[in-house]
């Protein structure tokens, strides 16, 4: 048995985790990560990464790193421990840690679907870019803005924001490019949601906040261009 394969048969199952502590568990394919939230919590985790994130913030988890095996993350029991208390702090759904057969019903219902109509656009002027698209009504969504900036450099998480679909589906928000100020960086914008709702993506080719406009100061000194 591989090594992996040997610390999955003794773990858990995030997605199995999900459900027993009340979390709404979705996939970020570009991350390679899941997202575990319920009301006032969002919680990041990668495999193979033993720093995991909680709302804006960022905890070294003990024990070993979770890791990937037959489509699924597991966790060690003192991640899982971990996630029980955190829990606690957010009672925003009843029961929660009484052991494995205890199951919650998400707040959103059964509900299945997918983000559409992902749009990013650059403003005008702003080291920002408009999102907007359409999900199922009323739930919450998050933004997860990936930059690739070289092809020597991995991936770069810049930001994770929180909008709730309005009762027609919609939603936008104008998102910080911050600390990504790198012009003809790729930057890719994932949109997801609780389980059961089909995440999207889309993607902008930074360009300068002020696009072609000539300003003075991005002159050369006539001293220095007349320099022999």
């Amino acid at each position: 048995m591989s090594g992996s394969a040997a610390f999955a048969s003794h773990q858990t199952a995030l997605s199995k985790v999900a459900v027993q502590l009340g979390f709404d568990y979705a996939y970020l394919g570009p991350e390679d990560a899941v997202t575990l939230t319920r009301p006032g919590v969002t919680i990041l985790i990668r495999p193979g990464e033993r720093l995991f994130d909680v709302n804006d913030r960022t905890e070294a988890m003990d024990g070993p790193a979770p890791q990937f095996e037959n489509s699924d993350i597991f966790i060690s029991d003192k991640l899982l421990a971990r996630l029980r208390s955190i829990a606690g702090y957010y009672p925003g759904l009843a029961g929660g840690d009484h052991g494995l057969t205890i199951t919650h019903a998400s707040p959103y219902g059964s509900v299945t679907g997918t983000i559409s109509g992902l749009s990013v656009a650059g403003l005008v002027g702003k080291q920002e870019i408009a999102v907007s698209g359409k999900a199922p009504a009323n739930l919450p969504i998050t933004l997860t803005l990936v930059a690739s900036l070289a092809s020597e450099i991995p991936d770069v998480i810049l930001s994770r924001h929180e909008v709730t679909a309005d009762s027609d589906g919609t939603f936008k928000a104008d998102v910080s490019i911050a600390p990504g100020y790198f012009h003809g960086a790729i930057l890719t914008l994932v949109a997801s949601s609780i389980e059961g709702v089909a995440p999207a993506k889309a993607q902008i080719y930074m360009k300068s906040p002020n696009g072609t406009k000539t300003l003075e100061a991005d002159q050369i000194p006539k001293a220095v261009r007349n320099f022999p």
